[in-house]
């Protein structure tokens, strides 16, 4: 199959991902690792009666049979986009590396700058990136949730969205899409202007 070279002019779907939901069998521990990587608790928790069975309808539970929660990322209305974590019986707590699913999820800051706040906001919890890249048109440090979902926390490398279509069509990127890998306190403390063993703050 041969690369697509995107283009300021290729067309956008009329569909935008409006809700990502994952299923869990400790919903506790991932409300709390997503509250604080999402720096807001969720905005819906549902708890069903006692005894509830879930309905299968066609191989899928409602959320209303199910300990569930949402959280907001964005009202741009009617485009919302939400969050939501579902407690699906049965299902195991050790991740499956083998199977179909998804690769990862990407959070979006409104700026490099914001991306070293959020790093230095989750280090102070003891959360560390397990991998870091600067992909060319944008920079991100990963995560993984407690049921060992990847969350990538990137920004962008550009000002303009022509900018960074712009690299994305360039040879260098065809050449290699993922970028170089980087270290984040390095990363972080060169915007600082510091070393990495200064301390944030």
């Amino acid at each position: 199959m041969p690369d697509v070279i995107p283009s300021p002019t290729q067309p956008c779907s009329s569909l935008k991902i409006s809700e990502t939901i994952l299923k869990t069998g400790r919903l506790d521990e991932m409300i709390a690792w997503y509250t604080t990587v999402l720096g807001v608790p969720p905005f819906f928790e549902h708890n069903p009666d006692a005894g509830t069975r879930p309905l299968d309808l066609g191989g899928q539970t409602r959320a209303s049979d199910l300990r569930m929660c949402f959280f907001r990322l964005s009202l741009d209305f009617p485009y919302v986009q939400t969050i939501g974590i579902f407690q699906e019986p049965g299902t195991g707590l050790m991740p499956v590396k083998d199977g179909p699913g998804l690769h990862h999820m990407q959070l979006t800051t409104s700026d490099l700058d914001g991306l070293c706040v959020t790093y230095e906001r989750l280090l102070g919890h003891g959360m560390r990136p397990h991998r870091s890249a600067d992909h060319g048109p944008m920079t991100s440090f990963y995560y993984r949730d407690p049921d060992g979902n990847n969350v990538e926390i990137t920004a962008q490398n550009f000002a303009t969205l022509e900018q960074m279509i712009g690299f994305m069509a360039s040879d260098a990127f065809k050449a290699n899409p993922s970028g170089r890998e980087i270290d984040p306190g390095d990363y972080v403390a060169g915007r600082r202007g510091r070393t990495s063993a200064t301390p944030a703050g």
